[in-house]
Protein backbone atom coordinates (compact mmCIF):
# COMPACT_ATOMS: atom_id res chain seq x y z
CA UNK A 1 0.00 0.00 0.00
CA UNK A 2 1.50 3.55 -1.21
CA UNK A 3 1.86 6.08 1.54
CA UNK A 4 -0.70 7.13 3.74
CA UNK A 5 -0.82 10.91 5.15
CA UNK A 6 -3.65 11.84 7.87
CA UNK A 7 -4.88 15.40 8.48
CA UNK A 8 -6.70 16.89 11.62
CA UNK A 9 -9.70 19.75 10.80
CA UNK A 10 -11.48 21.45 14.14
CA UNK A 11 -14.66 22.95 13.07
CA UNK A 12 -15.85 25.79 15.42
CA UNK A 13 -20.00 25.05 15.29
CA UNK A 14 -20.49 28.23 16.72
CA UNK A 15 -19.76 29.48 13.36
CA UNK A 16 -22.30 29.13 11.07
CA UNK A 17 -20.24 28.38 7.59
CA UNK A 18 -17.75 25.58 9.56
CA UNK A 19 -20.98 23.93 11.04
CA UNK A 20 -22.58 23.87 7.57
CA UNK A 21 -19.31 22.29 6.11
CA UNK A 22 -19.12 20.23 8.98
CA UNK A 23 -22.60 19.17 8.93
CA UNK A 24 -22.03 17.87 5.00
CA UNK A 25 -18.65 16.43 5.72
CA UNK A 26 -20.26 14.10 8.39
CA UNK A 27 -22.89 13.09 6.33
CA UNK A 28 -20.94 11.83 3.92
CA UNK A 29 -20.35 8.13 6.39
CA UNK A 30 -17.79 6.16 4.56
CA UNK A 31 -17.08 8.52 1.74
CA UNK A 32 -15.95 11.46 3.73
CA UNK A 33 -11.91 11.39 2.13
CA UNK A 34 -13.27 10.91 -1.27
CA UNK A 35 -15.79 13.91 -1.36
CA UNK A 36 -13.14 16.32 0.53
CA UNK A 37 -11.11 15.52 -2.28
CA UNK A 38 -13.78 16.31 -4.68
CA UNK A 39 -14.55 19.25 -3.04
CA UNK A 40 -11.13 20.54 -2.53
CA UNK A 41 -10.42 20.01 -6.16
CA UNK A 42 -13.56 21.78 -7.69
CA UNK A 43 -12.96 24.37 -5.85
CA UNK A 44 -9.70 24.84 -6.69
CA UNK A 45 -10.17 24.98 -10.55
CA UNK A 46 -13.15 27.10 -10.53
CA UNK A 47 -11.58 29.97 -8.55
CA UNK A 48 -9.40 31.03 -11.36
CA UNK A 49 -8.89 34.85 -10.95
CA UNK A 50 -10.92 37.41 -12.85
CA UNK A 51 -9.06 38.66 -16.50
CA UNK A 52 -9.71 42.10 -15.83
CA UNK A 53 -9.36 42.78 -19.20
CA UNK A 54 -12.23 41.06 -20.47
CA UNK A 55 -14.40 42.85 -17.90
CA UNK A 56 -12.97 45.83 -18.81
CA UNK A 57 -13.59 44.26 -22.66
CA UNK A 58 -17.43 43.48 -21.62
CA UNK A 59 -18.08 46.90 -19.93
CA UNK A 60 -16.81 49.46 -22.77
CA UNK A 61 -19.18 46.85 -25.36
CA UNK A 62 -22.40 47.19 -23.17
CA UNK A 63 -22.14 50.58 -22.82
CA UNK A 64 -21.73 51.02 -26.57
CA UNK A 65 -24.84 48.81 -27.07
CA UNK A 66 -26.69 50.98 -24.99
CA UNK A 67 -25.95 54.21 -26.48
CA UNK A 68 -24.22 53.87 -29.36
CA UNK A 69 -21.07 55.27 -27.76
CA UNK A 70 -18.32 55.17 -29.98
CA UNK A 71 -14.92 53.87 -27.51
CA UNK A 72 -11.50 54.46 -29.41
CA UNK A 73 -7.63 54.89 -28.25
CA UNK A 74 -7.38 57.66 -31.01
CA UNK A 75 -6.23 60.87 -29.70
CA UNK A 76 -4.05 60.51 -26.81
CA UNK A 77 -7.31 58.45 -24.87
CA UNK A 78 -9.02 61.65 -26.29
CA UNK A 79 -12.29 60.53 -27.46
CA UNK A 80 -14.68 61.57 -30.49
CA UNK A 81 -17.67 64.00 -29.69
CA UNK A 82 -20.07 62.04 -27.77
CA UNK A 83 -17.29 59.16 -26.71
CA UNK A 84 -15.67 58.27 -23.40
CA UNK A 85 -12.17 58.71 -22.28
CA UNK A 86 -10.84 55.57 -22.27
CA UNK A 87 -9.22 56.08 -18.86
CA UNK A 88 -12.68 55.66 -17.63
CA UNK A 89 -12.58 52.37 -17.56
CA UNK A 90 -9.24 52.23 -16.11
CA UNK A 91 -11.22 51.91 -12.93
CA UNK A 92 -11.28 48.67 -13.31
CA UNK A 93 -7.83 47.23 -12.81
CA UNK A 94 -7.98 49.10 -9.66
CA UNK A 95 -10.10 46.61 -8.29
Amino acid sequence: MGEVKRINLSFDLRNKKFREAYEIIISKRSAKTAFVTDAVLAYIENNTQINKQCIKDAVKEAIQEMGGITVNKANNNEESAGGIPDDVFDIISQI
